[in-house]
């Protein structure tokens, strides 16, 4: 019985390493196919084959840059459209208002459910969630977005100025302090809170400022 297993190690181990080689050139050959495909969009540097983006944005999720900070860059080397690969499956980016615009309201442009998901999570933590602009289904999208138009009229913008014009006040004043130059401005903060102001005043008609106080979010004024 052992020797039978003995006999039968070579072969085994070569039928092994054959399906593995066998499964890394066709994977290799179907990688190439998809870089071929999408070759005639720009595209940044690759620094893993197999992995595509994934590893560039690993390397600048260390650095603790934000996800904007290097898609601007790959938009500053390659123009307002280009290519990522996130390994076999490729997304095509755009920084052009209107091709932004076409891709989320033309209901003739279909979105892909694969990237719908990644858009709703990237890294483990929530990007863009569940909202309008990540719904790939046109019917579901329709009703939601027809919910949202009331508010975003003409009249009723008109008579949510003040509330604006009033938040962006608070904002100024509470960024006077940094205005010498002195001290650097928290303005991913700054601006969380004005975000934070603009929307109680305006959807909850709640002021942040008698709930939470003036260090809401650890700003010190």
């Amino acid at each position: 019985m052992f020797n039978s297993i003995l006999w039968w190690a070579p072969y085994l181990a070569g039928g092994l390493f054959l399906l593995v080689a066998t499964s890394l050139l066709l994977a290799s050959l179907y990688l190439v196919h998809i870089h071929r495909k999408f070759s005639h969009i720009p595209s940044p540097k690759m620094d893993s084959f197999f992995l595509g983006h994934i590893a560039n944005m690993r390397q600048e999720k260390n650095k603790d840059e934000p996800l904007v900070t290097f898609i601007s860059k790959w938009a500053a080397e390659c123009g307002n459209l280009f290519v990522i690969f996130f390994s076999y499956h490729p997304v095509v980016m755009s920084t052009n208002p209107e091709d932004v615009k076409k891709v989320a309201f033309d209901e003739s442009v279909t979105k892909s459910h694969d990237t719908v998901e990644i858009m709703n999570n990237l890294f483990g933590q929530r990007f863009m969630g569940h909202g309008l602009f990540t719904i790939p289904d046109y019917e579901t999208w329709k009703p939601r977005r027809k919910s949202y138009d009331p508010s975003f009229k003409r009249s009723s913008l008109k008579e949510l100025l003040p509330k604006f014009n009033e938040c962006a006040d608070t904002f100024l004043e509470r960024l006077r302090p940094y205005a010498s130059g002195k001290r650097e401005a928290p303005m991913k903060e700054a601006f969380h809170e004005v975000a934070l102001d603009v929307v109680s005043k305006v959807a909850f008609s709640s002021d942040f400022d008698k709930e939470w106080g003036n260090k809401r979010l650890g700003l010190k004024y």
